[in-house]
């Protein structure tokens, strides 16, 4: 295994496009833990292809063909599920449906995912305390915090947020990518100052890897290898995934997961059947209802979209939701419309400029498809 060094490896990875690199197959440069491919895999069959989209992208006045959009903003792949049949998979930046792609926050989604599962086996509560769970926090500001603050995003600790690279937060901190060699836990721990604005919507990595800590204390094993046996296996997937860690052991479960394409639908093909593969519920229905449920009476952003249980919810709601990374990582789920979209990317073109297209492509594809 070759293993890149932190931030070095990072800015090696830039290719001269203005792509990052580092977002396609890092699995190969970083330690990680492997969950493997299940050993029958779900089908994704295939259905009638997708055909010709137009998009108007917000503040254009006129449309625009679905097939302007591939390679403006280092997209990696697209693929769109409708009714459980694929009707549309590109790869573009030299991906193949081989190739492991860097989930950034996405990965929150995941571990919610595995969170729910613990939960229906006693292991974890929404109410239960992190100081319960991790008694070297109980000096710590994260201390009182339950389990749904946390997958709130409302833990109350003050909490920098910054995706700029060499710009000191706790979000990159606790990057296993860019600080492999800090202890996450123990920087955790030692984090006494409380947000004076209390317990508000503050979106941040580190939160997250709080929950990831508590998760493995309480199933006795990585955060990997409970995804293997309680996810990643029955829900079918046809190709290993992967969480980065650093040198502690400690996995990225905040951002660092890595998984291809076809297995990210097979991730948003779960959520909106509730739970369900085939005939095996995976994850508790309950769960994925309460992930995806619109709770306004709870700290909510200042503008949309709303967020759930670490998950987003769009304004339209309806049990609709989305997983999002940085640099465009997306799975948007449509339970209503039975279509599932995944987009790959690896620029900060892709999440700073391409939201602009890319929102208004996923409505107008989930528009041509109702219609049929």
């Amino acid at each position: 295994m070759t293993v890149a060094l932190g931030a070095v490896a990072l800015a090696q990875a830039q290719t001269a496009s203005g792509c990052q690199g580092v977002y396609l197959d890092p699995q190969k440069r970083f330690l990680r833990n492997e969950a493997p491919a299940a050993t029958v895999p779900q089908a994704l069959p295939a259905g009638t292809p997708l055909g010709a989209v137009t998009y108007k992208p917000r503040g254009a006045a006129t449309a625009v063909p679905l097939e302007d959009y591939f390679g403006r903003f280092c997209t990696t792949g697209f693929l769109v599920m409708h009714e459980g049949q694929v009707v549309f998979e590109r790869y573009l930046q030299q991906a193949r449906p081989s190739t492991a792609l860097l989930s950034a926050s996405m990965s929150k989604t995941v571990l919610a995912l595995l969170i729910g599962i613990a939960m229906a086996e006693g292991k974890l509560s929404l109410d239960e305390r992190v100081s319960a769970v991790l008694p070297d926090f109980r000096d710590s500001a994260f201390a009182d915090d339950s389990v749904e603050d946390l997958l709130r995003m409302s833990s109350g600790v003050t909490l920098k947020n910054s995706f700029r690279p060499g710009e000191a937060s706790d979000n990159q901190t606790t990057n296993p990518m860019i600080e492999p060699f800090t202890d996450m836990r123990v920087y955790l721990a030692g984090k006494k100052d409380k947000d004076p604005a209390g317990k508000v919507f503050n979106y941040n990595g580190a939160v997250t890897a709080v929950l990831g800590l508590m998760l493995s204390a309480r199933t006795g094993v990585s955060n990997t290898d409970y995804l293997s046996t309680r996810l990643w296996g029955p829900m079918g997937a046809e190709s290993p995934a992967y969480w980065i860690k650093n040198r502690a052991g400690q996995e990225g479960v905040q951002g660092q997961f890595v998984a291809t394409l076809r297995d990210y639908a097979r991730l948003g093909q779960l959520i909106m059947n509730l739970g369900r593969v085939g005939e095996r519920q995976v994850v508790p229905q309950a769960w994925i209802e309460q992930m995806t449920a619109l709770r306004k009476d709870k700290p909510q952003p200042a503008n949309v979209p709303f967020y759930g249980l670490h998950v987003w919810i769009p304004q339209a709601a309806g049990g609709r939701s989305f997983a999002w990374g940085t640099n465009g990582q997306n799975i948007f789920v449509d339970p209503i419309a039975k279509v599932v979209i995944v987009h790959t990317g690896n620029s900060p073109d892709a999440e700073f400029n391409g939201n602009d297209h890319l929102f208004p492509i996923r409505d107008a594809i989930t528009a041509s498809l109702r219609a049929r």
